[in-house]
C-alpha cells in the first residue's frame, strides 16, 4: 500500500468519526424545548422590568404629587415671610392699628398653612422614615414664631424698655430662621437620598426661604428693628380717653358741658355715658365716675363703674345707676368723668360739668 492510500484511508476514517459525533448532538425536540424556555425567560424578564418600571413610575407620580403640594404651601408661606421681613425692616409710614392688622393676618394664614400641611397624604416611606414629620415641624415653627412675634412686637411698642421685648422678639425670630435650617439641612437631603435609593427620577424637591437674612434674629438686628419702629411717629404709644356723650334717662336728654337741664324726679335716674379711646393703645379698666352735688350741700353723691376694655379708636357705652335726685327745684351740679388712664397726658376732654334741676 502506498503512502497516498494510507492518507486516503486516514482521511475517510476521520470524516466518519466527525459525522458520528455530529449525529450524537442534541435531539431536535429537546432543542426546540430549550428555545421555548429561553423565549419564556426573555418574556418574563421583560415583564418584570416593565412592571418595575411601571411601579417606579407610579411611585414617582405619588412623590411628585406630594412635592407639588409641599411647594404650594411653602410658596404661600414664603410670601408671609417676605412681608413680615419688610414690616420689620422697612415699616414706612404706618400706624399701630395697621401693624396689628397685618400681624393678625400673618398669624391666621400661618395657622391655615399648618393645618393644610397636617392634612397632606405623604408617601409611606417618607412617613416611616420620619421625613414628612420634619416638614410638619417646619410649618409648626413658622406658625409658632409668627404668633410669638406678634405678641412680642406689640408689647415692645407699648413699653419704653427695649431689653426684655427685644429678647422676646429674637426668640420668636429664631423659630422662623430655624424653620429654614430644618428644611434645607434635614428635609431636603433626606428626601433627595430616599429618591435616589428608590431610583425615582424626575421628582423635584422644592426650595424655601421664609427669612432671607438669618442674622435678623440676632440681638443687634432686633435692637435696630425696635429703634426703627419706635422712631416712627405713628407707632409711638399714645394713651388717652375722652368723654364722648352723656345722656340722662329716662328723659333721654343729652347733657352738655356748661348747660342747665331739667330732669324728671324719679328713682329710675340713670346716666348713659359713652367713652372714646382716642389713643392708639387698647385701654383696660377705664373708670367712669358720676357725681351730684346739691347746692348748700358739702357731701356729694358719687357712683363709680369701670369699663373692662376699650380698643384703640373705639367707643364704649356704660350705664351708671344708683344716684338719688336732689330736692325738687334745687340746682345741682352734675360732674361726669372718664379716666384718666395710665400715661394719659391730655385730660381736658375727660370730664364735663353741668347744672341739673329735678322737677315733677
Amino acid at each position: 500500500m502506498t503512502d497516498r492510500d494510507k492518507d486516503d484511508t486516514y482521511s475517510d476514517s476521520a470524516t466518519g468519526e466527525r459525522d458520528r459525533r455530529q449525529k450524537k448532538g442534541l435531539p431536535k425536540p429537546l432543542l426546540r424545548l430549550l428555545l421555548v424556555l429561553a423565549a419564556i425567560i426573555i418574556v418574563v424578564v421583560v415583564i418584570v422590568f416593565t412592571a418595575r418600571s411601571a411601579i417606579r413610575s407610579g411611585e414617582a407620580a405619588d412623590y411628585q404629587k406630594y412635592m407639588t403640594a409641599v411647594a404650594d404651601i411653602l410658596e404661600r408661606s414664603d410670601v408671609i415671610g417676605a412681608a413680615l421681613t419688610e414690616l420689620l425692616t422697612s415699616p414706612g409710614d404706618t400706624n399701630r392699628t395697621e401693624i396689628q392688622a397685618r400681624l393678625d393676618a400673618f398669624v391666621a394664614e400661618s395657622e391655615k398653612l399648618q393645618v393644610e400641611a397636617q392634612g397632606l397624604e405623604a408617601p409611606k416611606d417618607l412617613v416611616d422614615q420620619g421625613i414628612h414629620q420634619f416638614f410638619l415641624l417646619v410649618m409648626n415653627f413658622r406658625q409658632t414664631g409668627t404668633a410669638e412675634l406678634k405678641l412680642a412686637l406689640m408689647n415692645a411698642l407699648e413699653v419704653e424698655d427695649t431689653e426684655v421685648p427685644s429678647e422676646q422678639i429674637a426668640h420668636a425670630l429664631r423659630y422662623l430662621t430655624n424653620s429654614d435650617f430644618l428644611y434645607k439641612e434635614v428635609f431636603v437631603p433626606k428626601t433627595t437620598s430616599l429618591l435616589a435609593e428608590k431610583q425615582l427620577t424626575g421628582v423635584s424637591v422644592p426650595s424655601t426661604s421664609f427669612i432671607s437674612d438669618p442674622d435678623l434674629a440676632s440681638s443687634t438686628e432686633v435692637l435696630d428693628v425696635l429703634a426703627r419702629l419706635k422712631s416712627t411717629g405713628n407707632l409711638q404709644a399714645v394713651h388717652g380717653v375722652a368723654l364722648d356723650r352723656v345722656v340722662a334717662m329716662p328723659d333721654d336728654k343729652e347733657i352738655t358741658a356748661g348747660g342747665t337741664f331739667n330732669l324728671t324726679l324719679t328713682d329710675r335716674l340713670t346716666f348713659v355715658v359713652t367713652v372714646e379711646n382716642q389713643g392708639n393703645m387698647d385701654e383696660k379698666n377705664v373708670p367712669v365716675v358720676v357725681t351730684l352735688l346739691a347746692s348748700g350741700s358739702t357731701e356729694p353723691q358719687k357712683v363709680s363703674t369701670e369699663i373692662p376694655q376699650i380698643k384703640a379708636k373705639a367707643k364704649v357705652t356704660v350705664e351708671v345707676k344708683g344716684l338719688n335726685p336732689s330736692a325738687y327745684g334745687e340746682v345741682t351740679v352734675l360732674h361726669v368723668e372718664a379716666g384718666p388712664v395710665p400715661d394719659e397726658k391730655y385730660r381736658d376732654n375727660n370730664w364735663l360739668e353741668a347744672d341739673v334741676i329735678f322737677k315733677l
